[in-house]
């Protein structure tokens, strides 16, 4: 059943309609219909278009790819200087200062956002944004504060930590991150944020490497194929002297690299990091290769890194089959001046350690079980390249001084073989 409206109703609906459709300028209709190149065409007529149609082109001009923000401050600034004193104008400048990096105007057209409307969240998000970006990580600090007093939500408690850890004020950041594990839901984007806070914190700074090693298990119980989490847990596992298990995650991982489940970036790298301790002068890093052909033999490399983070050294070690027993494999080990051999017992990390351990007289100049300590006269004169005349015996030398006579000798079969 048609229901009749009144025809002083229907009248009164096209008026509106009619003064709805005047009030709108065609950019704004172009505006909604989102033909943001045909806004741009009427920016030469910039200086005779309303406040608010310059707005439309300013904003326009944002919205291109690659934004206009030096095309869009100028429409901004003649809605302005029109008298179009609106909120949302000021934030659309704010956002363009910033794209053009002048981060002390776009605070400043916050500010004037934050007096029309105090407090309101998306102003004091860009704000607080804007001037960590800027490095002014005091007004950063008290605006992330601000945000987490007045609203529940979770980028400022989370960026309080990341200043506090910039500004070095360890014990706080600690405490936050406590509470913000219990605030954020487990498993979720932020929780897993702090919880990597949590790692490098108790590993890096306060050194309580079982508690980083207990966050970054509750990384990998959720994320259980991440690479880099696998590796922390690796060298977690090593700090802590859990060499067994330390063991089992280093062959897991060639197991993984093995069945290509790690990500690409270690396959062009070859290698993947084993241990690492800090020393007075810098930081010493294990490694071990994937594939010890592509690189030499090697299985194991140790890195010393200068606190400037420049490799000042590498000492390697490869294996190899003994040439007198099939069966026994060997260490080629150099240590950054000379290579050297000994009996592979142990072929793992744990037997690359202890080579640096052991002593001089364990190592051989060849391949060959045999002890010796230092090189011979022999080698020595080769090195120094100076290789002295030697006296022929007196029973070798013909007379008259000629050619020496090549001596023979007989075996048993009566074949005569030539020395």
């Amino acid at each position: 059943m048609m229901v009749r409206l009144p025809k002083i109703l229907v009248v009164f609906a096209c008026c509106l309609w009619v003064v709805s459709a005047q009030s709108q300028s065609y950019i704004s209709r172009l505006w909604n219909t989102k033909k943001y190149e045909a806004i741009t065409e009427y920016s030469v007529k910039g200086a005779t278009l309303s406040g608010q149609d310059n707005a439309f082109v300013g904003r326009a001009f944002m919205a291109l790819d690659p934004p206009q923000p030096m095309r869009a401050l100028s429409h901004y600034d003649l809605a302005i200087a029109k008298r179009w004193q609106r909120e949302d104008l000021y934030f659309f400048r704010s956002e363009a200062n910033y794209a053009i990096q002048k981060y002390d105007a776009a605070l400043a057209d916050l500010e004037v956002c934050l007096q029309m409307r105090p407090n309101y969240q998306k102003y004091l998000l860009s704000k607080a944004g804007i001037a960590y970006e800027k490095g002014d990580k005091e007004l950063a600090y008290k605006t992330y504060y601000t945000l987490s007093e007045l609203y529940d939500k979770q980028t400022p408690y989370f960026m309080l930590v990341v200043i506090n850890i910039e500004r070095e004020k360890y014990i706080k950041a600690q405490e936050q991150i406590e509470d913000n594990l219990l605030r954020f839901e487990r498993g979720k984007e932020f929780w897993t944020f702090t919880s990597e806070q949590e790692v490098e914190l108790e590993w890096r700074i306060f050194k309580d490497y079982p508690k980083a090693l207990k966050a970054q298990e509750a990384l990998l119980s959720f994320k259980p194929d991440d690479a880099p989490y696998l590796i922390n847990r690796l060298l977690l596992l090593r700090v802590t002297q859990n060499d067994t298990l330390a063991a089992i995650a280093e062959e897991d991982f060639q197991k993984r690299y093995n069945n290509n489940e790690i990500p690409l970036e270690y396959y062009k790298k070859g290698s993947f990091k084993v241990n690492e301790r800090f020393t007075t002068n810098g930081v010493v890093e294990d490694f071990r290769f994937f594939r010890p052909r592509l690189f030499d033999g090697k299985k194991y490399s140790r890195f010393f890194v200068s606190d400037n983070g420049r490799v000042v050294g590498e000492h390697w070690a490869s294996l190899q089959i003994s040439p007198m027993d099939s069966t026994q494999k060997l260490w080629q080990f150099f240590n950054g001046v000379a290579t050297r051999y000994t009996q592979a017992s142990d072929t793992s990390y744990v037997g690359f350690s202890n080579l640096f351990e052991l002593p001089d007289s364990a190592f051989t100049i060849r391949p060959s079980g045999e002890i010796r300590m230092g090189m011979d006269t022999l080698e020595q004169h080769l090195l120094n390249d100076s290789l002295p005349r030697v006296q022929l015996p007196k029973d070798t030398l013909p007379a008259g001084g000629g050619t020496p006579l090549v001596p023979t000798r007989q075996d048993s079969s009566g074949v005569r073989e030539a020395l």
